[in-house]
């Protein structure tokens, strides 16, 4: 093989796709985030309004960034994505006061919702556009490989963040962090264009009524939406339950210094779960795969509820984050494949807005409990919540289609 295939072989688009998964979570910042915003003197109910805040704006520019993604084109808009989380980075790294951190996690919100819905978007049409090309993989497949990299990349930056927060301060693991953030933007404007619906001018007017189009098609299909629910409520209690657990393994005796290498090991075993997530949907199928997760993940968390406190306990809650991350690309397989290509990223957007809608209603709640009761009565709200889920927005084998990217 010659030098110049082997370079086209290892940054192909979809090995791109790969190589920004693994860049993008270079999240230094992941094991001490919280102990961040409380050694600047956040409150619990601060730290929750954080989040919360900037879930607000990701609700709100969800739909327009989806609309203009659609409209401009998905390659533009993942752009302006990561260069807006860069800025997020840099303001992180300077932030020391409540207002400051809000700032930054709404610059973060706002470059993070030109993203969501449209890379997955673009990457379900560059795989469908290619797919009569020798060695182009599946839809779940590119996914699961994309979250592996992805926490392999985040288990290695978050067993040297604990590190590097110990040697230069909180601040300044966001410093580290800009670094393959600004190599991954660099990446991504190297990105194929893919054939897509491109206004050259995109009104206000034609950005609505797209918009409009696009939500009446959504609330005809009763599936669709009963998928949406069910993949946005999982998606907050799990980010709930994130929230809990660097608290939680302080309760349980373990020493900050280490919550790196803790975090490191979960991720890397998230990273093999979802690297193989398509052979289980082969295996088992979408339905029951995505309503056998969602309900398994119920058991840690009444176990903690009910106020189990170890060492072990870290590792349950740390389950609850592992079967999102394979029931997720097997569920966003599902709903994109209910959607049309003109319409994918705005869907896509419809879907994160419902994420960010529940997180909105969420978070704040638990945050509640947890201040005026405990976390471990929150925790188990969150167990209640689930159990919702699987009661009344399970997927049925009827809401499965057949599509070529499976």
């Amino acid at each position: 093989m010659s030098l110049k295939n082997l370079n086209q072989r290892l940054f192909s688009q979809v090995n791109k796709f790969y190589i920004g998964s693994f860049l993008k979570n270079q999240t230094y910042f992941t094991p001490i985030f919280i102990l961040l915003l409380q050694f600047h003197n956040l409150d619990f109910q601060q730290i929750f309004w954080v989040f919360t805040i900037g879930s607000i704006f990701s609700f709100v520019l969800e739909i327009p960034t989806g609309v203009i993604a659609d409209l401009w084109g998905k390659r533009k808009s993942i752009i302006i994505s990561k260069f807006g989380v860069l800025i997020s980075f840099l303001i992180f790294a300077f932030a020391h006061s409540f207002w400051v951190f809000v700032i930054a996690q709404v610059v973060y919100e706002i470059g993070n919702s030109f993203r969501t819905g449209t890379e997955t978007a673009y990457i379900y049409d560059y795989l469908e556009q290619n797919k009569d090309k020798k060695g182009i993989p599946t839809y779940t497949e590119v996914k699961g490989k994309q979250k592996f990299y992805a926490r392999i990349g985040e288990s290695i930056a978050t067993a040297i963040g604990g590190f590097l927060a110990s040697i230069f301060g909180y601040n300044a693991v966001f410093l580290f962090a800009a670094i393959p953030t600004l190599a991954n933007l660099i990446i991504t404007i190297t990105w194929d264009k893919i054939k897509e619906y491109e206004s050259k001018k995109v009104s206000f007017k034609s950005s609505i009524l797209f918009a409009k189009r696009a939500i009446i098609n959504l609330w005809s299909d009763w599936p669709t939406i009963r998928l949406t629910v069910n993949i946005a409520l999982f998606a907050a209690v799990v980010a709930s339950v994130d929230k809990f657990i660097q608290p939680y393994m302080i309760n349980a005796g373990f020493k900050v210094q280490y919550f790196g290498l803790v975090y490191a090991l979960a991720l890397g075993i998230i990273a093999f779960l979802v690297r193989y997530s398509y052979i289980l949907e082969t295996k088992f199928g979408k339905v029951n795969m995505i309503n056998w997760l969602t309900a398994i993940s119920i058991i840690p968390l009444v176990i903690i509820g009910f106020k189990y406190i170890s060492i072990a306990g870290a590792a349950l809650l740390f389950f609850v984050i592992f079967t999102e991350n394979i029931r997720s690309p097997i569920a966003n397989n599902q709903f994109h494949s209910r959607v049309k290509s003109v319409e994918r990223a705005t869907f896509g957007s419809i879907l994160n807005q419902s994420k960010e809608l529940a997180k909105i209603i969420l978070l704040p709640i638990i945050g509640f409990f947890a201040s005026a009761f405990s976390l471990y009565t929150a925790v188990l709200i969150l167990a209640g919540l689930v159990l919702l889920n699987v009661v009344f927005f399970y997927v049925r084998k009827g809401d499965v289609v057949d599509e070529s990217i499976s």
